[in-house]
């Protein structure tokens, strides 16, 4: 089997479960507790929250973190709690045009509710327009909601400029989706306003997530109940799979450098090989090599994708929370070209990754082309 499927899902780490299990096991009491096993519990949440704001670079007195259970309740929490807090300076709503399903899913929620949704315009090296996003940025907008890499083509953003740019303005907030940046390329997330990112792509476990947020930034909670970590997020806290986080991103940064130029070894191999292909399109810049995105002339990327896990090659069609049957929304926003979108697909690497399994690629590919 081979997966080239990364920015979907990596399998957990064994330190990662080893630092779940072990917390599971050491720590009985609720954080919430006033006996001495609830204050034990209360104060490790506290030595590992204080070490996720680090490993980010984020001072702990301008910062917190909302630990959620995946990067979509993340990026709901902060889009329309932010929206139910904030609605009575202004109703604009503004996104890239590439942004998750989860982020467009609570535009469309919210736009229903009243709200001026709109999309920020894509250049042709597929980052967001500045001037467009200048003029768009009205006193009424409230937010600006960008992923720090694009998920289908891998399009490296500049964040600080967004947040110099959303700074400007009266009202304005960014999200920075960080699902497919941290622990891959180098980041630098001081003075962000929101930021949302899912263990699970670099070695976490699913059903953990984080929303980590400027202290003064009010949001309305999705979740209501009793007391926990967080004013923004109801629910006893999850020490073990807090404990899980911080350990898959200590890893993930520790590692960052030596796997990139691993990933950049092979896909740099299959670039020289497929910039040569006549059938095939590249449609993702070389720059980011976790990323590789192609389209095979003549060919539907659903069917591409169906004919390669036949060879037991793993490959998505596009981000996997994503409609299949429609053409991709990054490719259309870059080239303006159905065609092109309809058959595109996207190669994800990681670290594991050999040389051997991309020549395996390209040997199915050139059967594929010719059937």
């Amino acid at each position: 089997m081979i997966y080239f499927d990364h920015a979907a899902n990596t399998k957990a780490r064994k330190e990662v479960l080893d630092a779940f299990l072990a917390t599971e096991e050491q720590y009985e009491g609720n954080t919430n507790s006033l006996h001495p096993e609830g204050r034990k519990a209360e104060e490790y949440y506290e030595i590992l929250n204080s070490q996720v704001l680090s490993l980010l670079g984020l001072e702990h007195a301008q910062y917190e973190v909302v630990y959620t259970s995946s990067a979509t309740e993340s990026n709901n929490l902060a889009i329309k709690g932010l929206y139910e807090s904030y609605s009575g300076y202004g109703n604009r709503m503004l996104s890239s045009e590439f942004e998750h399903s989860s982020t467009n899913g609570a535009l469309a929620y919210l736009k229903d509710k009243g709200a001026d949704v709109r999309l920020v315009n894509t250049k042709e090296d597929g980052t967001f327009d500045e001037e467009d996003l200048k003029e768009k940025l009205t006193p009424s907008c409230l937010l600006f909601a960008l992923s720090a890499v694009e998920g289908e083509l891998g399009t490296i953003q500049d964040i600080q400029k967004a947040q110099a740019i959303v700074n400007a303005s009266e009202n304005g907030h960014l999200l920075v989706d960080d699902t497919q940046a941290i622990g891959k390329i180098p980041l630098d997330l001081r003075g962000i306003d929101m930021i949302s990112f899912a263990p699970h792509k670099f070695g976490g476990i699913i059903g953990t997530g984080a929303l980590v947020k400027k202290k003064d930034i009010i949001l309305t909670p999705l979740l209501h109940g009793g007391k926990s970590a967080s004013l923004y997020r109801s629910g006893t806290v999850a020490l073990g799979l807090i404990a899980s986080l911080e350990k898959a991103l200590e890893l993930a940064l520790a590692e960052e450098q030596d796997n990139f130029l691993k990933v950049r070894a092979i896909h740099d191999f299959l670039w020289d090989a497929l910039s040569k292909d006549s059938h095939v399109l590249l449609n993702s810049a070389p720059d980011n090599p976790y990323f590789l995105n192609l389209s095979i002339l003549g060919k539907n990327g659903g069917d591409s994708v169906a004919y390669f896990a036949k060879h037991d090659i793993c490959i998505s069609q596009k981000s996997a929370c994503s409609p299949s049957a429609s053409p991709s929304k990054s490719v259309m926003a870059k080239y303006h070209n159905k065609p092109r979108a309809l058959s595109s697909f996207r190669l994800s690497f990681g670290p594991e990754n050999t040389i051997a399994e991309a020549q395996c690629f390209l040997s199915y590919l050139e059967e594929w082309e010719h059937e």
